[in-house]
């Protein structure tokens, strides 16, 4: 494909899409990232213009394996193009807000658990995403953590970054991956690996976030970074874990601030329930459901009442709405 600079104009270009550089919002040892907008479709994006062909090669060579995913549903960056301009490397993405590094330093505070509670639960998906495909992850740090657009959706955040990423079946014994202060301790002692690494990295990156004292955080914490690898708690696993669910928090549902404010937070990452009845999903601290067929409506009913549900040992209050022919409500 032919491609060309137009450095007077500022403009990316190849045969079919035309790209006006408005900014450079990064820089990094890899190259710079620059705002730019399709001068096509009008739509804002994200471009890497990376120093190393090798890097190049590499990062779009995985970012064409993770198109076999959804990127909204996995929490991954949504990319969308990739050319050569004038011996530089350019890689479109989706643009999104800043990193949770940035957001840090913008708030010069850690955040609370609430906070720290659906970015846990985003990124447990994209992990075991990633481990479906047989991929490892190996560079979980804040920076590579972006909010989307933490003035609409707060703590709606995606991995970005997949220039390191490598299949499970080719890493080897004695391999360095990770950055130091996220570095698993199987990787620095030279032993076997595995995804279990990326659970580490996960580990070290939710304790920067927040190191208060709470029992289920630092129970999930321990688990993460358990210095066994074969140990060391999945991704499907996590997903389950009472921090994520809020399960231990179920006696608290209608009294605590607290509690409403965890179910708030967690609306950009719904936690599924009781499927395969139905699609369910916890709002505002309500969780709504659509089920047409009246002996699934008693069956749900009787499910709710006698047993935890798949998220965790939750004691539901059924409203009077639940046995109405169009919806079904039930109040947390």
């Amino acid at each position: 494909m032919m491609t060309y600079f137009k450095k007077e104009l500022f403009i990316l270009c190849n045969k079919s899409v035309r790209y006006k550089v408005l900014e450079f919002i990064g820089e990094g040892c890899f190259g710079k990232v620059a705002k730019c907008v399709n001068m096509n479709t009008n739509e804002t994006t994200a471009i890497k213009i990376l120093k190393d062909d090798n890097d190049y090669d590499d990062e779009v060579e995985m970012l064409k394996k993770l198109r076999t995913l959804d990127p909204e549903r996995n929490n991954l960056v949504r990319f969308m193009d990739s050319f050569i301009v004038d011996d530089k490397s350019c890689i479109t993405f989706e643009l999104l807000d800043r990193s949770l590094g940035h957001l840090i330093e913008q708030r010069k505070k850690r955040l609370t658990l609430n906070e720290i509670r659906p970015i846990t639960r985003q990124l447990l998906v994209a992990l075991d995403a990633l481990k479906g495909i047989g991929l490892l992850y190996t560079d979980l740090k804040l920076d590579n953590v972006m909010l989307v657009n933490h003035q609409d959706e707060p703590f709606r955040v995606k991995l970005i970054d997949f220039g390191l990423a490598m299949p499970a079946s080719e890493v080897w014994e004695g391999m360095i991956v990770q950055p130091c202060a996220y570095r698993a301790p199987e990787v620095s002692l030279g032993l076997p690996i595995s995804e279990a690494i990326d659970m580490w990295s996960l580990g070290c990156l939710l304790a920067r976030l927040n190191l208060e004292d709470t029992r289920a955080f630092l129970n999930l914490l321990q688990m993460l970074l358990n210095p066994d690898a074969e140990m060391r708690i999945t991704p499907e696993e996590a997903l389950e874990h009472s921090f994520v669910t809020m399960s231990h928090l179920a006696d608290y549902t209608h009294r605590s601030s607290y509690t409403q404010a965890a179910f708030e937070l967690m609306v950009v990452c719904p936690l599924k329930l009781l499927q395969p009845w139905t699609t369910a999903t916890i709002t505002h601290g309500k969780w709504f459901c659509h089920i047409e067929d009246l002996k699934q409506r008693s069956a749900l009913a009787q499910r709710v009442m006698e047993s935890s549900s798949a998220v965790g040992r939750f004691h539901f209050r059924l409203s009077e709405e639940l046995f109405s022919p169009s919806r079904e409500r039930v109040s947390l």
